[in-house]
C-alpha cells in the first residue's frame, strides 16, 4: 500500500501530462491541416490570368472552415495571419522563402504560402509541460502550387503577340475584332523566322521521341504523343525539314514524306479544306502541291477564293496583322448571294475567318463548288484522302501551341528552357503552309474540359 501510495501521484501526473500532450498534438495537427487546405484552395486559382490572385484570396477567405475546440475556451476557426504569392521556390526545401521568390503579379504567381494565426492552448490539469510552461502555442504554414499538363498536343510554341501591348491575352481571345488578326506561327524559313537564337517555334517533349522526324510526324498526326507542363517547356532548336508537308496533310495536300500517305487515317484532313487551290491534271486533281501538272495559286493575297490575308502586319514585329481581310470577295467567289449573319467588310461586321470556316461546316456549305474566281469549281470536302473516318473531332484545321512571354526570357532560364507557359493556345490554320509561313488566327486557350481534342489537366499540390 505504501508503494501504491508512492506510485499513484506519478501515474496520475503522467496520465494528465499525456492528456495535455495529446491536446497539443491535436492542436498542431489541426492547424497544419487547416494551413494545407487553405493553401490548396488558393493554389487552385493560380492559372496565370490577371485576376488569379483576386480569386485565390477569395477562395482562401470563403473556404468552409469547421470550428475546432483547441482548449477549455470557446471553439474557434483557423484563420490566416499572412498570405504570400510566389513566382518560384527556393532550390532547397531547407531554405526559407526569400523576397526574390515573392511576387504580386498574378500572371507570375505559381504558388501561394499561407501562414495561419497561432493558437495557444492552456493545460487542463495543474501540471506543466516538459519546459515548465502551462501553455503551448501551435503554428503552421503551407505552400501549394498550380500547374497544368497538356497532352495530345502539337509540339509548337509562339511568343505572346499581346505581351507589352496593354491588351491581355485572355481578353483578346474574347474579342472578335482582335481574334481575326492573323498571326504568323512561323514567319518564313530563314533567320527572321527565329523567335530567339536557334528557336523556330518547336517544342521538345520526352513523350514524343527524339529527332526532327518524330516532331514532323507530330505536326501531321491526329493524336500526337507529346505532353507539356505549364510551369516549364523545353524548346527544340533548329528548323524541321518537311514541316510544311506535315501540316498540309490537314488540307488534303500530300507531298514530301506524305506523298503516299493519303490513305492513312492517322493523318486525315479536315472536314473543310477549301483553300483556293485550282484543280490540275495531277494525282486526283489538286492533291500534291509538288506535282508539276497542278496549278496551285495559293498563297496569294489576291486569291479571293481562299480566306484572305490581312492587309498589313504592323504588330508583334510583323508577325501579327491588323485583322482587315476581304470577306466580301471570298464569299461572293465561293458561294454568291447574300452573306449570312450580316457579315461584311465593314469593321464592325467583319468576322474572324474561323467563324466563316465553321459556318460552312455547320450549314452544309462545304460540298458546294466555288461559283467564280481563280478557283472556280473547287469544293471544301477532301478529294484526295482515302483513309476513311473523316471527322470533326479533332478539328484538323486547329493547331495547339504554348504561348510564352518572351520579352524577358532571363526570368525563365536560358533559351532552351524550361520556359514558363502563359497559356496553351488554339490556332486556326487559315491557309496551307508554304515556305515556312504558318498563317493562323488565335481562337482560344485550352482549359480543362474546354476542348475534346487535347487532354489538359490542372494539378494542384502541396510543396511545403
Amino acid at each position: 500500500s505504501v508503494r501504491l501510495a508512492l506510485i499513484l501521484p506519478i501515474l496520475a501526473g503522467t496520465a494528465m501530462l499525456a492528456i495535455d500532450g495529446s491536446r497539443v498534438f491535436h492542436l498542431q495537427t489541426a492547424l497544419q491541416k487547416g494551413a494545407d487546405a487553405l493553401a490548396l484552395a488558393g493554389a487552385a486559382e493560380l492559372d496565370r490570368k490577371p485576376d488569379s490572385i483576386t480569386r485565390a484570396n477569395a477562395a482562401i477567405a470563403n473556404m468552409v472552415v469547421n470550428k475546432d475546440k483547441f482548449g477549455p475556451g470557446a471553439a474557434a476557426s483557423i484563420t490566416t495571419s499572412s498570405i504570400r504569392y510566389l513566382s518560384s521556390l527556393p532550390t532547397s526545401d531547407a531554405s526559407a522563402v526569400a523576397g526574390s521568390n515573392v511576387t504580386t503579379d498574378p500572371t507570375l504567381a505559381h504558388y501561394v504560402e499561407v501562414t495561419v494565426t497561432p493558437v495557444t492552448s492552456t493545460s487542463i490539469f495543474p501540471v506543466t509541460f516538459a519546459d515548465g510552461r502551462q501553455t503551448a502555442t501551435g503554428r503552421a504554414k503551407a505552400v501549394a502550387g498550380f500547374d497544368a499538363v497538356a497532352c495530345q498536343f502539337t509540339p509548337m510554341f509562339i511568343c505572346n503577340p499581346w505581351e507589352g501591348t496593354g491588351t491581355d491575352l485572355f481578353a483578346a481571345v474574347q474579342d472578335p475584332t482582335l481574334r481575326r488578326r492573323q498571326i504568323k506561327l512561323q514567319s518564313g524559313a530563314g533567320g527572321t523566322a527565329q523567335y530567339f537564337p536557334g528557336n523556330y517555334g518547336w517544342l521538345d517533349s520526352p513523350t514524343l521521341g527524339n529527332g526532327a522526324t518524330a516532331l514532323r510526324d507530330a505536326l501531321a498526326s491526329v493524336s500526337p504523343s507529346a505532353c507539356f507542363i505549364q510551369n516549364g517547356v523545353s524548346t527544340q532548336t533548329g528548323n524541321v525539314a518537311n514541316a510544311d508537308d506535315a501540316l498540309n496533310t490537314r488540307f488534303d495536300l500530300w507531298g514530301g514524306p506524305y506523298n503516299n500517305a493519303n490513305n492513312n487515317s492517322g493523318y486525315r484532313p479536315a472536314l473543310n479544306v477549301r483553300k483556293g487551290y485550282v484543280a490540275g491534271k495531277g494525282k486526283n486533281g489538286a492533291c500534291s502541291p509538288t506535282n508539276t501538272n497542278t496549278n496551285p495559286i495559293y498563297p496569294a493575297a489576291s486569291n479571293d477564293n481562299q480566306l484572305g490575308r490581312d492587309s498589313a502586319y504592323p504588330y508583334a514585329g510583323g508577325r501579327m496583322g491588323n485583322g482587315t481581310w476581304d470577306f466580301v470577295s471570298y464569299w461572293a467567289n465561293n458561294f454568291g448571294g447574300a452573306a449570312p449573319n450580316g457579315w461584311s467588310n465593314v469593321s464592325a461586321n467583319l468576322p474572324p475567318r474561323y467563324d466563316v470556316y465553321r459556318y460552312e461546316i455547320d450549314n452544309a456549305k462545304t460540298s458546294l463548288a466555288a461559283v467564280k474566281g481563280n478557283a472556280k469549281g473547287e469544293v471544301g470536302t477532301p478529294a484526295c484522302y482515302s483513309g476513311g473516318g473523316v471527322s470533326d473531332t479533332p478539328d484538323r484545321r486547329v493547331l495547339y501551341a504554348a504561348i510564352i512571354d518572351c520579352t524577358n526570357l532571363s526570368v525563365h532560364g536560358n533559351s532552351g528552357g524550361p520556359l514558363a507557359v502563359k497559356a496553351f493556345g488554339k490556332f486556326f490554320l487559315t491557309e496551307p503552309v508554304t515556305g515556312g509561313n504558318i498563317y493562323s488566327e488565335l481562337i482560344g486557350v485550352v482549359e480543362p474540359g474546354s476542348d475534346p481534342t487535347s487532354v489538359v489537366k490542372d494539378m494542384v499540390q502541396l510543396y511545403r
